[in-house]
């Protein structure tokens, strides 16, 4: 089976305030859904498609099961592979792919013993879609208003790039969130469906992948004299990147309420890059709105870096620990209790002064 990876899973702290919410379509974004936890009451498994689907892990499902592949005829709506960590070494099997549309429809996969999942279930249309140009300007509604800003013409429901979910991974006790609200369609309406973490594919420990899991980054720690760079920057690779990075990260701008004032994207990383011990400070290009890829000038994106989030006196306190544990307001959920490997071996550097060793 060819592969989707559907879900760009942002691990991130965010310091804006709001709370999960029972789903209406009025709090179907980025910031309505920030801290929702997978949705319960249906039957898991309940989406899954005939056949056994074990070729191809990892691949592009598209490419086949897409408009115009090969296996048009068996058109999915998603369908990608899941992983015990972001670097993909480990297919899951039993794990659970759950999307929300924007008519608060649950729809729910389970993945075989090739880690695969794929589904037909229908995705719901957003009629407010806004297409983007590789996720920058220009921002062309795909929708009409009329002069009182009252919608005269939705946009097209057959579109795929109208098709929005949420998404969250489970496997036990161990969930992970994607904070965009991804559209089902790539960059027009026929591209090959896709998301953004198609481009993450699992084969490359570079990347990252559609993932879920609990264990340890690394198979052991030392009692002490931990280090930053071969113990914790290690654990923060593979669990705080790609929302945790230097320069721009916003959520995907491709609903009319991401566009309003007050908009409902979100910076996903709430300044904080956990790539760099120190910070970031990264020169980023702005685009003209209506010409594509026209650059027009640029921005400095600065980010405050690890450093910043530790607490020598108290590492308990850490924020760097705080915003990662059960019950914790964070966009990416819960990563490790307390008496988890990763966990013991953060607070324990910590503790050791946090030093850049």
């Amino acid at each position: 089976m060819k592969k989707i990876l559907i879900i760009c899973i942002c691990f991130a702290a965010f310091g804006v305030v709001t709370l999960a919410a029972v789903y209406d379509e009025s709090n179907f974004s980025a910031l309505g859904r920030l801290f929702e936890p997978p949705p319960e009451g249906y039957i898991i498994g309940k989406d899954n498609a005939p056949g056994r689907g074990t070729h191809h892990p990892s691949e592009n499902c598209g490419w086949c099961h897409g408009v115009g592949g090969r296996a048009e005829h068996y058109l999915f709506t998603m369908a990608g592979t899941l992983y015990s960590d972001r670097a993909g070494r480990a297919a899951v099997k039993g794990g659970e792919i759950i999307m929300e549309d924007r008519e608060g429809n649950i729809i729910s996969m389970t993945t075989n013993e090739s880690g695969n999942f794929w589904t037909y279930a229908p995705v719901a249309s957003d009629p407010y879609t806004v297409s983007t140009y590789h996720g920058h300007e220009p921002f062309v509604p795909l929708y009409v208003l009329d002069a009182d800003g009252n919608l005269v013409q939705p946009a097209e429901p057959d579109d795929p790039r109208t098709l929005k979910y949420k998404t969250w991974t489970r496997k036990g006790n161990s969930a992970r969130h994607m904070v965009s609200i991804a559209g089902v369609g790539g960059g027009t309406a026929t591209t090959t469906r896709m998301s953004c973490n198609m481009h993450h594919g699992g084969i490359s420990a570079a990347r990252g992948a559609l993932w879920v899991g609990n264990g340890p980054t690394l198979d052991a720690y030392p009692y002490s004299n931990l280090s930053y760079r071969k113990h914790i920057y290690p654990i923060l690779r593979s669990n705080c990147a790609p929302c945790h990075i230097p320069g721009s990260t916003i959520t995907s701008m491709n609903t009319k309420t991401d566009h309003d004032i007050l908009s409902t994207a979100v910076d996903y990383s709430n300044g904080l890059d956990l790539m760099t011990y120190e910070g970031s400070a990264v020169v980023v290009p702005i685009y003209d709105a209506v010409i594509p890829n026209r650059v027009i000038g640029s921005k400095t994106v600065s980010k405050v870096g690890v450093e910043s989030v530790v607490d020598t006196v108290s590492p308990g306190q850490s924020l760097l620990l705080q915003k990662v544990v059960p019950g914790a307001l964070h966009g990416g959920g819960a990563f490790w209790e307390e008496s988890s490997l990763d966990y013991r071996a953060i607070r324990k550097w910590i503790a050791e002064g946090a030093l850049k060793n």
